[in-house]
């Protein structure tokens, strides 16, 4: 079975995993450091801290905002369940979104629609590493005074207008699971860019604890008979950071980051060429937006109808090709069962046309071919 997605290992991954353990040190290591210092300089940030996960990104980013009980919170249904999560956590209302039928990203014209008096905060996600009306919906909340958290989980090294998403709102979030462009295992990281959420970030990493200031003091050699010789409990928070072997592996994946980006880029265009002469009569292929480069994370078919998407998932997998749908809508879910929820028109008419085909950095020219073979024979058989 040729897979749907495969973390791209080589040697030299292995070799940076073996320097930690050699070295014993697990946690604040020199990878940690590498990889905040390397990702704050490619894309721009104020500031950025290594997760053990992109979920994890997500509860800090709830906890840095203050969300507290009530609050609304606008978010698209068509997505992972994280963000939601991060949400009712904290006591608030998820309020959910439609989508673009263009995009399958969260919709600026129901956005309008949706935000009242009550809402702190718009969560958007850049679905398959495209990115969505940033700009504009970046000026909606500048104008009702409401944070705007971005999850870039798909879109690492993705750009808007020559900017990096995860930069553009308040907060960025990133996914490096295994499933993703660039890989730790489990991971994912934080980037902040109000300066005026910076100071509490590293209480809320490090459990709630001045654990940093002290440790920074501490290596200035500032501490004195006369200041404080602990850390203490200052701030709600928990076990966010990453841990020194997943950083191993993402810093030496951050290093060929041109060579990942450029192979999922050719493999992309590559594939939409073959196609191109099916695009548009039996389906979509979902493309980036104007002014955007995409991180070319997923290969997506929009199907013209249900039956035809259902069929050739099979046909596929009969034929030894991953091929699926992706997200079920949030708002549909049984934890939202009960809660009087407006129908989502675009977003439930669209989710089960979606289908996903294979896209990984080693995948040799007999797969490629294999697939583009298969995705004709399908429509002219």
């Amino acid at each position: 079975m040729i897979p749907l997605t495969k973390p791209y290992i080589e040697k030299k991954d292995i070799k940076f995993i073996k320097k930690v353990l050699e070295t014993r040190i697990l946690t604040d290591g020199y990878f940690q450091k590498k990889c905040e210092n390397f990702i704050k300089k490619k894309i721009k940030s104020k500031f950025v801290a290594m997760t053990h996960s992109c979920t994890a990104a997500l509860e800090i980013s709830a906890l840095l905002i203050n969300l507290k009980q009530n609050d609304e919170v606008l978010l698209p249904s068509y997505g992972f369940v994280s963000i939601a999560n991060a949400l009712v956590l904290r006591g608030a209302k998820p309020i959910f979104v439609d989508i673009d039928p263009n995009t399958l990203n969260i919709s600026l014209d129901d956005i309008l629609k949706k935000i009242t008096k009550r809402t702190k905060a718009i969560y958007v996600i850049h679905y398959a590493g495209n990115s969505c009306e940033i700009d504009k919906i970046k000026k909606v909340a500048k104008s009702k005074k409401i944070y705007l958290v971005e999850d870039a989980a798909h879109a690492f090294l993705s750009k808007y207008k020559k900017k990096y998403l995860g930069t553009i709102g308040d907060i960025g979030v990133f996914s490096f699971h295994e499933t993703k462009n660039f890989v730790s295992g489990q991971g994912g990281c934080i980037s902040i860019n109000n300066s005026s959420l910076i100071k509490r970030v590293n209480y809320i990493l490090d459990k709630g604890t001045n654990r940093y200031e002290f440790i920074k003091n501490y290596k200035k050699k500032i501490i004195s008979a006369n200041k404080k010789k602990f850390y203490s409990w200052v701030d709600v928070g928990s076990e966010y950071r990453a841990p020194e072997l997943s950083c191993a592996l993402l810093y030496s994946q951050l290093l060929k980051h041109s060579k990942i980006q450029n192979i999922r880029k050719k493999i992309w265009f590559w594939f939409k060429k073959e196609i191109e002469k099916l695009n548009s009569k039996y389906f979509n292929l979902l493309k980036p937006i104007k002014y955007s480069t995409s991180a070319y994370h997923l290969i997506v078919l929009i199907f013209n109808n249900i039956k035809r998407a259902n069929d050739f998932m099979k046909f596929m997998q009969n034929k030894g090709i991953a091929a699926t749908f992706h997200y079920v809508p949030l708002h549909n879910s049984k934890m939202m069962k009960n809660k009087n929820i407006k129908k989502l028109k675009v977003t439930e008419n669209i989710y089960k046309r979606v289908v996903r085909l294979p896209i990984y950095v080693d995948m040799n020219k007999k797969n490629l071919k294999k697939i583009s073979s298969n995705v004709k024979k399908f429509f002219n058989d």
